[in-house]
């Protein structure tokens, strides 16, 4: 069945496109996996800050308490220091002391204050920067999966029409024994099974051929396979 191989060379051809198609199609869900992990990730992330910055605003109601506590307690010692009460000397030392010791402890409290003020502004920055990041990675994700799906459907549309040209060509090929071979060596290889040769080397694996297997090829009369790689062969000028 010589007189068939344009019909195989041209199976080939389809069977190549729709390899072709479905690997485009089998990749399109990868982009889209892509762009839910980074979603993924922007949001997780959005959430430690956000458990972030309210520790912070936990840190910072707390040394609000503290320092509300100390000057509550400065207060209190400079009343019994200038009160009029306490005449003894020794006494309005220690409270002079305890004054001391508070204004510096109020001090350290403020100043701690204000290192988380600033983390908490910074923290507020960054975090609608990061909300920004995430809305504009949602919105693209949903740009993105739109298009692909649009691709989507034309890839089937493809595929189906070249599965119709595929049957109407297989209507026509009456050597099934060779068509069973040609279906094992795509499986096999994944890539042309057809090839033409028009020297002693096999341009499938590119080793030679021996004198009588381009002996057969030249004289056409039947169907040649490689005897290393198994492809199968044609003769062309």
């Amino acid at each position: 069945m010589i007189e068939q191989i344009d019909l195989f060379l041209e199976l080939q051809k389809i069977d190549n496109k729709l390899n072709e198609e479905i690997i485009e199609k089998n990749h399109l869900p990868l982009q889209i996996n892509k762009i839910k992990k980074e979603i993924i990730d922007l949001k997780k992330n959005l959430k430690n800050k956000n458990e972030e910055y309210k520790n912070l605003q936990l840190k910072m109601k707390k040394k609000e308490l503290d320092l509300t506590e100390k000057s509550n307690k400065i207060e209190k010692r400079q009343e019994e220091l200038f009160g009029g009460k306490i005449s003894d000397i020794k006494e309005l030392k220690q409270l002079q002391k305890a004054i001391a010791s508070y204004k510096e402890e109020k001090d350290n409290i403020e100043e701690g204050l204000i290192g988380l003020m600033e983390e908490v502004e910074n923290f507020t920055k960054v975090i609608s920067e990061d909300k920004k990041e995430l809305k504009d990675k949602e919105e693209q994700f949903k740009k993105i999966k739109e298009e692909l799906e649009l691709i989507s459907s034309k890839i089937k549309n493809k595929i189906n029409s070249l599965n119709i040209e595929k049957e109407e060509i297989l209507s026509k090929i009456k050597d099934r024994h060779l068509l069973k071979k040609y279906e094992l060596l795509r499986r096999e290889k994944d890539e042309d099974v057809i090839v033409e040769v028009n020297s002693s080397v096999c341009p499938g694996c590119f080793l030679s051929l021996p004198d009588d297997v381009i002996y057969q090829l030249k004289k056409g009369q039947k169907i040649v396979t490689c005897p290393n790689c198994s492809r199968i062969l044609i003769w062309r000028e």
